[in-house]
């Protein structure tokens, strides 16, 4: 467990690595006030460079055996699939069916088939998120999806 441990941070090392590389192509203060499209890349990149330092440091120590459970079984297999069909179908419907609707789908989906959760709280969960969300991102100015429907 300890050289998978190993593996998987430093993948997120170099992770860390590529975003501020990429976050220096951009500029770091916005045109007229506050932070630009660099400054929260770059701090992000260098919180996963930190917490990938730390836990490659943790794996030295550490001699964890490889739990009996950690390859998933049919239905935990299933249950992967199913949330990255789920990712794929939100990335192609978003354009389409605009944030609101594709995320509602998105988290009725999860919360109902993959949670279990009754109906009344998957609609009251699913509501909120996808139409809250999109008036607080609204709020920020933040332009997302509104689809053919214009939702």
């Amino acid at each position: 467990m300890r050289a998978l441990n190993r593996i998987v941070w430093s993948i997120f090392l170099l992770f860390g690595g590529f975003v501020i590389y990429e976050s220096l192509q951009l500029s770091y203060y916005g045109i007229e006030f506050g932070p630009g499209p660099g400054f929260f890349s770059f701090w992000l990149g260098i919180l996963v460079i930190g917490l990938s330092v730390i836990e490659i440091g943790r794996t030295l120590r550490a001699s964890d055996p490889l739990p009996e459970d950690f390859v998933p079984n049919w239905e935990g297999l299933n249950r992967i699939l199913c949330l990255l069909g789920a990712l794929v179908a939100t990335v192609f419907l978003m354009d389409p069916l605009g944030y609101k609707l594709t995320t509602l789908a998105f988290c009725v989906f999860l919360l109902r088939a993959l949670a279990g959760l009754s109906w009344w709280l998957t609609l009251l969960i699913s509501l909120a998120s996808s139409f809250g969300l999109f008036y607080i991102f609204r709020t920020l100015q933040v332009l997302l999806p509104t689809g053919w429907l214009g939702l």
